[in-house]
């Protein structure tokens, strides 16, 4: 891991770029070296053997994960060498070219393979640069948060938290951008949208100003968040801008770590933060790994971006980050062009030679999406946007970055292309399997000789680069259950890549009851192909002439596909959740003060509504719901003494272990401040979750589990047909 002292891995971004080159030009040399099939035995057993006691010493830096990294891509080149060369059918246009598609798509893996070990290699954590303490020296912050159709409770939560932000007196403000009570939409034609969104319009702009924020509306809803934003920057003139999203939550600490690195740098146009989500997302909900396993993003946020800060390619995520007016205002503002004008925005700037920064601490808490309909809508957008870039903006062809830059833009829009490569290896077997059409000539042997390595190659290079922050076969459960959706949402922007409209992300639903996703559908026609190439696949094994080589191959690639779509199923069955505002776990002895009589409680959890307490065992307290009850915020980690008063909602389990479920009781504005701040306020907070949850230990275990669990819920899901269908 690189050390906290040595100078910004940028400068050396050059060297890294060209040595790169030239190492990966050295190992296809060495890889392409034609073997016999007795060497190539050895060679590959020792190559995973090798890799096998990589795995167990865990090579976090230096010599060792470099040895690894070149290793891993030596066997994945000779794999790939050896498909293109040996394996590819050639004996009609028909195979041909559906041998090519799967050669392509596992092309386009072996492509991020050298991406990701190249940007990944030896990842640069930034020295802590603090903002300043007097006012004089602190550059001015406007703190923007857009929105468009986001409840009000949630918003108050985020501009509370805004306005609490700790940064010197009298040098940010806050702004809350509505595109949801626009002059359009209040003069709309249908009376009753017009009138709803004139309530909104007055509702928000009578909470900014109790609140003591500043509210912005526009004519029209023109360009979406971006248009939404460039519109305030009309009417704020802060130094610095921090981007909020709605349900954002910022810690206090948020100016305090990011602002001095404008301070030092006037060349720096951003400085991005992690996205952290209190709640789970529909996987990790439906599947119950919130609490044990890394969200999807903390791959990204944990590792990727670090390595593309490395490279001066960190880009700008939308939200959660601080950027300079000036440089913005020098491209007319927030660019527009694609629907992720948010990483548009940051090619632009990076192309002018002005540099991002990256600080891997959490410091927002937000919401991810709560349905799986929600995470489509978000995972389609995201994807329809990186392609648009990818056709429009090219950054292999844009002028000004580096190829170091080039490479980290590549990257980032290369990813997004995984929905159309995963619907190929889905469908690619088939050919063969149902129709009897040659998408792969070898044998098993062969396979075992190249593809072993390759395999055993690329699940080392995911622990070795992502073990704390990503499970074996998470990966590819949250691949398969986007593939089908955002496949034709890229399809879309093939045809056409300026047809995509922006579409907002739902947040903050509430699922009062168990129901499967209508999104499920080509989940079940998916499944029932992939069933039918299984049995058929099952039958050539028995009396194909080609001989059980080629579809023993075939077959096991189909099988890992059809356990990955029932293991969906499980994602697809949407389990309850009540609360818009998650309960977050948080242990710690609290004094309740039940109205002159007090007893030492065991804290379990906080939200921004409420809390729950266990009582002692044996205490002869005996509250009922309605009684009301006091503590002190020192008791929940506040600096400072301030009374909270509690009103008991629930009373539940036994006599040895009574659990109480609170609600607050608000009867003025510092009260809502405290709480605010109790909940939100410490970004140590969510970076304790984040770590404990970030092992790789056990990780044998752990992929058991999430396969037991998936097919348990997918289970679940079937029962749940059954029943709607009797009834």
């Amino acid at each position: 891991m690189a050390g906290h002292k040595r100078k910004p891995a940028s400068e050396f971004a050059g060297f890294r770029t060209a040595s790169g080159i030239l190492v990966l030009l050295g190992v296809a040399m060495i890889a392409a070296t034609p073997t016999t099939d007795g060497v190539q035995v050895k060679l590959a057993a020792v190559t995973v053997a090798v890799l096998m006691v990589m795995a167990w010493l865990k090579p976090m830096g230096g010599p060792f994960r470099l040895f690894t990294l070149l290793l891993i891509v030596f066997t994945s080149t000779r794999y790939m060498i050896w498909r293109g060369v040996e394996t590819i059918p050639h004996d009609s246009p028909v195979t041909l070219i559906g041998g090519l598609m799967l050669f392509g798509a596992e092309g386009y893996g072996y492509v991020l393979l050298l991406l990701s070990a190249f940007l990944s290699v030896d990842i640069f954590r930034r020295r802590p640069k603090p903002a300043p303490l007097s006012p004089e020296k602190s550059p001015s912050v406007d703190i923007l948060v857009p929105s468009y159709n986001e409840d009000e409770d949630l918003l108050e939560v985020t501009i509370t938290a805004a306005l609490n932000v700790s940064y010197a007196p009298g040098k940010a403000k806050v702004y809350l951008l509505d595109d949801g009570g626009t002059v359009a939409k209040r003069n709309q034609a249908d009376p009753a949208k017009a009138a709803e969104a004139l309530e909104r319009h007055e509702r928000l702009r009578a909470l900014c100003d109790r609140l003591g924020a500043t509210y912005l509306t526009r004519e029209k809803n023109e360009h979406a968040k971006a248009g939404n934003i460039n519109s305030a920057l009309q009417h704020t003139d802060g130094d610095l801008i921090l981007i909020l999203d709605a349900d954002h939550v910022p810690s206090a600490d948020i100016l305090w770590r990011t602002v001095g690195y404008f301070v030092d740098d006037p060349k720096l146009f951003l400085v991005q933060t992690p996205h952290f989500f209190l709640n789970p997302d529909p996987l990790e909900r439906n599947l119950g790994t919130f609490r044990k396993m890394p969200s999807e993003n903390e791959m990204f946020y944990s590792v990727i971006q670090l390595g593309l800060d490395s490279v001066n390619a960190s880009f700008f995520c939308g939200s959660a980050a601080v950027l300079r007016r000036e440089h913005i205002m020098e491209i007319g503002g927030i660019s527009g062009d694609t629907i992720t004008e948010d990483a548009e925005t940051a090619l632009e700037l990076h192309s002018r030679g002005y540099r991002s920064a990256y600080v891997a601490r959490p410091m927002v808490a937000g919401l991810a999406p709560e349905t799986f309909s929600g995470f489509i809508v978000q995972r389609m957008r995201w994807a329809q946007g990186m392609v648009q870039i990818f056709l429009l903006k090219n950054p292999l062809v844009k002028k000004g970055l580096s190829l170091a830059q080039r490479i980290g833009y590549l990257n980032s829009c290369f990813y997004w292309f995984f929905p159309l490569a995963r619907m190929i290896f889905i469908l690619g077997p088939l050919l063969y399997l149902l129709f009897g059409v040659r998408v792969y000539v070898g044998d098993f042997d062969d396979f075992l000789m190249y593809g072993a390595p390759h395999i055993v190659g690329s699940l080392m290079l995911s622990a070795t680069l992502y073990g704390r922050t990503r499970w074996a076969i998470a990966s590819e459960l949250y691949e398969i259950i986007q593939t089908i959706h955002c496949s034709g949402a890229i399809l879309q922007v093939l045809k056409n890549p300026r047809a995509p409209e922006f579409a907002v992300t739902p947040k903050g639903e509430s699922l009062e009851s168990e129901f499967v996703s209508p999104l499920a559908k080509p989940f079940y026609w998916l499944i029932g192909i992939v069933f039918l190439g299984e049995c058929a696949g099952l039958i050539r094994l028995l009396v194909d002439p080609i001989g059980p080589g080629v579809v023993g191959v075939l077959l096991l690639w189909n099988s890992f596909h059809f356990f990955l779509l029932i293991a969906a199923l499980g994602v697809l069955y949407e389990r309850p959740q009540r609360r818009i505002f998650p309960r977050f776990e948080r242990e710690g002895a609290v004094h309740l003060d039940f109205i002159g009589k007090g007893v030492t409680a065991r804290l379990t959890d906080i939200s921004i509504t409420g809390l729950g307490c266990v009582l002692p065992a044996g205490s002869d307290c005996n509250p009922e719901p309605g009684d009301r009850v006091r503590l002190d915020a020192v008791d929940l980690g506040m600096a400072h003494s301030q009374q909270i008063d509690l009103r008991v909602e629930k009373v539940f389990g036994t006599s040895e272990a009574r659990r109480l479920g609170f609600s607050y009781v608000i009867e003025d504005p510092l009260q809502w401040q405290t709480i605010v701040a109790l909940v939100y306020a410490r970004s140590q907070n969510w970076k304790t979750f984040q770590e404990e949850r970030a092992t790789s230990e056990g990780m044998v275990l752990k992929v058991i589990f999430l396969m037991r669990d998936s097919l348990h819920h997918a289970m679940a899901h079937i029962r749940y047909l059954r029943r709607e269908r009797n009834t």
